[in-house]
């Protein structure tokens, strides 16, 4: 996958995580906690720094009550 299409998803995939954690009034801290993930790993996911794994998806997605598939639910181009 070209450097430039990854970055941009990885950004967008953030600022979405970020629009639905704030969704639900969530702080990061909380997130991090309901799952069960470092904070720091929350806050560089929502910078689209962290190009994270399958298994972060599952995480994420149980912390916020969610399916994959509504985490994967934006425009990433």
């Amino acid at each position: 996958m070209d450097k430039q299409i990854s970055e941009k998803f990885l950004k967008n995939f953030g600022k979405n995580i970020r629009q639905l954690r704030q969704k639900q009034n969530l702080t990061q801290m909380e997130l991090a906690n309901k799952c069960k993930v470092d904070v720091k790993k929350i806050g560089r996911t929502e910078r689209g720094e962290y190009n994270f794994k399958v298994s972060s998806l599952i995480e994420i997605a149980k912390g916020l009550d969610m399916k994959i598939s509504e985490l994967l639910n934006f425009n990433y181009q």
